[in-house]
């Protein structure tokens, strides 16, 4: 039964994974609020309220721009001034999200990509999940 335990495993991945198509891309436009990360190691790592989402925006040549944004009580965010540039490659029936910085470029893999949903996955095997953020409106308007 050991032996087995690696191919259901493996089965099991194959059958779950979603392809991502390119009619889908345009849904990274936005914000997007990390979840949780799986480590490499199998270790997990859930994240409560965020203070900063990540900001994506891409034009119909899968060119754009990549941002750290951080919610206000209004319902608007303050949109971080450094930027990444950033384009979705396609790899071998994958799409990559490559990001060019003055820090170095890197890839990552677009594992699922929803409306509401977002996996990525990195060159260091750790793997981010994250929803779409909503703004928060904590304060009413006064007519």
């Amino acid at each position: 039964m050991k032996k087995l335990f690696p191919i259901y495993f493996l089965l099991i991945t194959i059958i779950s994974c979603t392809s991502v198509e390119k009619e889908d891309l345009q849904k990274l436009n936005g914000y997007w609020e990390i979840t949780k990360v799986f480590q490499s190691d199998g270790s997990e790592i859930d994240f409560g309220i965020n203070t900063i989402y990540d900001f994506y925006e891409i034009d119909a040549n899968l060119k754009g721009i990549y941002k750290k944004a951080t919610p206000q009580l209004d319902g608007t965010f303050i949109v971080d001034d450094y930027q990444e540039e950033i384009e979705i490659i396609e790899d071998k029936d994958e799409f990559k999200i490559k990001y060019y910085s003055e820090f170095g470029d890197r890839e990552i893999q677009i594992i699922e990509l929803l409306e509401n949903k977002l996996i990525l996955k990195n060159s260091d095997d750790k793997t981010y999940y994250y929803k779409k953020a909503e703004p928060i409106n904590l304060l009413q308007n006064e007519e």
